[in-house]
């Protein structure tokens, strides 16, 4: 995982656009002496650190972004320039697509704020987020997040659905029997040549139109079954003829709604 220091936080922290009266926030990687407010700290306070168990290793690293503020305008005032400038700064770490880009595996942000009645009267405000990696512990395993299911390849309309639940069946059944001296034996029996795949996802209207349009159709489409990254880093991909299933959908109250299909290879192509 990539080590980010606190140089990197800040420089995103600079991109934001702040109340008028923040405009001239200040920066720092260290606890100030002698501050002229406002400013903001960057402290990271748990470096990269591993949980290794015997299929994955996790990695983490966790920042706090420390904003001070002085109260010189009617509290309510200062109280809403406070809240504007602590959702700009966690809208600056959100847009951030840090490593592994285009992947979240976990990012918890969360703020706290306590008022500051001391020499001066204003306000500290604590954002504490952390990042998190996934990868194999052996190396060579293979990371769900990079699993997806492409259709419409190679036409207009190509689209790929993120898998986040997969079930594969390939191969022979098998019919077993017993001998004359009551040993087992199995004969291979019916044979799922390219493999039938049951995804979950999650349920967007796009994606239930885009799937509804082939069936209506009634005929394969030619898709791709994009799986792990290899050692060296390359995405393994087969290209299937599908013909797609049944799909079922569940959510609950305050969640997202998935949905599960199944995906019938015919051939190659």
């Amino acid at each position: 995982m990539q080590s980010w220091s606190q140089a990197d936080v800040i420089t995103q922290l600079q991109t934001g656009t702040y109340p008028t009266t923040q405009k001239e926030l200040a920066y720092y990687e260290q606890k100030q002496k002698f501050p002229i407010y406002p400013f903001v700290e960057v402290r990271k306070i748990q470096s990269n650190s591993a949980t290794t168990d015997i299929t994955k290793v996790a990695e983490e690293q966790t920042f706090e972004i420390r904003f001070y503020m002085k109260y010189t305008a009617p509290e309510s005032v200062e109280e809403a320039n406070r809240i504007a400038t602590e959702n700009e700064l966690l809208a600056r770490i959100t847009a951030k697509d840090w490593i592994p880009t285009g992947v979240i595996q976990l990012e918890n942000k969360q703020w706290s704020t306590q008022i500051i009645d001391d020499q001066i009267y204003g306000s500290k405000s604590v954002l504490r987020f952390s990042i998190r990696d996934i990868d194999t512990t052996s190396g060579s395993g293979l990371i769900g997040v990079d699993d997806k299911l492409e259709l419409n390849s190679g036409i207009a309309g190509t689209f790929q659905i993120q898998i986040l639940g997969l079930n594969t069946n390939q191969g022979f059944t098998m019919d077993p029997h017993f001998n004359d001296t009551r040993e087992k034996i199995y004969d291979p029996n019916q044979l799922t040549k390219f493999g039938e795949f049951t995804i979950s996802y999650e349920n967007t209207n796009a994606i239930q139109t885009a799937i509804k349009a082939i069936n209506d159709l009634g005929v394969t489409n030619n898709g791709k079954y994009i799986r792990g990254k290899t050692s060296d880093g390359t995405l393994q991909t087969e290209q299937f003829s599908f013909l797609i299933g049944n799909t079922t959908t569940s959510g609950t109250y305050g969640d997202i709604e998935r949905a599960t299909t199944t995906f019938y290879a015919t051939g190659t192509w």
